[in-house]
């Protein structure tokens, strides 16, 4: 019987373990933090348990559905009405549906049937190696012109991806619209949350994989892997010596080449030196005020030091959450920006003065409580022609990849993350 190593306990990992187990293979992963989840760690506070990160699934997302169901939580998976808005310089306004299309002001009417075409073409596109080639300005700009990518597509794309927006390929913003699916109304989307956190389906998977004698060794951090003869040697910081037959990583390509330096060739070398990635640093705010009656705001204002308003409480009653209002602020930053390394304090004040320009009531008194949560590989930059630059799934070594570099077209996500544990456990034989 092949006995396997999975290294990182995010959804990828853990999905592959699943699959491998039911193929009857002996696994054990390792877990650096001192539990499973990954980006979907949940943390209490107050009586409850709240994502670190805000977290929503589509209708289109049958892999994490089916999973939910496989896990028996299909009945605390809620369909939940919101609303997106958008903040220009211009002032706040509802998007996401046709009739909010029509009364954004920052566009005219010529401007809203081009942007209303711009997304409807996307969805023709079945092929994403035919755009992938292109940048996503120089793909709109050639097609609906200069002033609705600037009016609308630039600040999105400069607050997720900063100095490197205009090397992202369209095959990204492919994958963000012609993959997603919702059940949308005339007032907004309805969106998929677990109610009570997704810390339910992490310590659901974590009973089943240890109910199918899954090893599970947290807190214990790989810090090299070789070859000897046919087996791979884990060391780790636990100065323990195991061999396996076969090795997963899900691991973020910057922090691959240390561990795997003996076993990867020059050309693996290489493509993990050229990837980029954007760090997140996350926001969360407990306050007694709502901002907005939006779940999601997008900030299209350059001026403004963030790029997300995700109001939690306007997708999920607050009454869950002692009837305060449970609100994160999303940033993508280099993590060498000197916001990424402020405290929840600094933030707080940092951003007030922006927040009230959406809603001139809120002040200082009405935060209750706030956090910072960091991500240093949140977002692989994924480039033009990004499948000639990402690793294969198979390095040469033999060793298996699965970390969200990996995830494309498709944009990254739990989704598409349990797509891809699943995936490599096929390959595994």
């Amino acid at each position: 019987m092949k006995k396997i190593a999975i290294i990182g306990a995010g959804y990828s990992g853990l999905a592959c373990a699943k699959k491998l187990l039911e193929k009857e293979y002996t696994v054990t992963i390792f877990e650096e933090q001192d539990e499973i989840g990954g980006m979907a760690r949940c943390i209490s506070r107050n009586g409850y348990i709240i994502d670190k990160h805000y977290r929503h699934i589509f209708q289109s997302d049958t892999y994490m559905i089916n999973l939910l169901n496989e896990m028996g939580l299909n009945q605390e998976l809620q369909w939940l009405d919101t609303r997106m808005a958008y903040y220009s310089s211009e002032g706040l306004y509802e998007f996401g549906t046709p009739l909010s299309l029509l009364r954004y002001k920052p566009l005219n009417f010529i401007q809203k049937i081009k942007f209303g075409l711009s997304i409807i073409n996307l969805k023709f596109i079945k092929n994403y190696k035919d755009i992938e080639k292109y940048s996503v300005k120089e793909w709109l700009v050639k097609r609906y012109g200069e002033s609705i990518y600037n009016k609308v597509w630039e600040p999105l794309m400069n607050g997720k991806f900063q100095n490197e927006k205009e090397k992202v390929s369209m095959a990204w913003l492919w994958g963000k619209i012609n993959l997603r699916s919702t059940n949308g109304t005339m007032k907004g989307e309805k969106l998929g949350y677990l109610m009570g956190s997704w810390k339910k389906l992490n310590d659901r998977l974590y009973s089943y994989l240890i109910e199918n004698k899954c090893i599970i060794k947290l807190q214990e951090k790989v810090e090299k892997v070789y070859k000897s003869e046919n087996k791979y040697i884990i060391e780790t910081d636990k100065n323990k010596y195991e061999e396996f037959d076969e090795v997963v990583s899900t691991l973020p390509y910057n922090t691959m080449e240390k561990i795997f330096n003996d076993i990867l060739d020059n050309n693996e070398i290489e493509k993990i030196k050229q990837m980029k990635y954007m760090s997140a640093k996350t926001l969360l705010i407990n306050s007694k005020k709502s901002i907005s009656p939006y779940y999601w705001i997008n900030v299209g204002d350059n001026s403004i030091p963030f790029v997300g308003i995700i109001e939690h409480t306007n997708m999920v009653h607050k009454t869950n959450y002692n009837s305060e209002n449970i609100i994160y602020i999303s940033n993508y930053l280099d993590k060498n920006d000197e916001k990424y390394k402020m405290s929840a304090k600094e933030l707080v004040e940092l951003y007030l003065p922006y927040l009230k320009k959406i809603n001139s009531k809120i002040d200082l008194n009405d935060i209750i409580s706030a956090e910072t949560f960091e991500e240093e590989y949140a977002q692989p930059v994924i480039k033009t022609n990004y499948s000639k630059d990402k690793l294969n799934n198979r390095l040469s070594s033999g060793v298996y990849i699965a970390n969200m570099a990996q995830i494309y077209p498709e944009d990254r996500g739990m989704n598409y993350a349990i797509k891809l544990g699943y995936n490599i456990a096929e390959l595994i034989n």
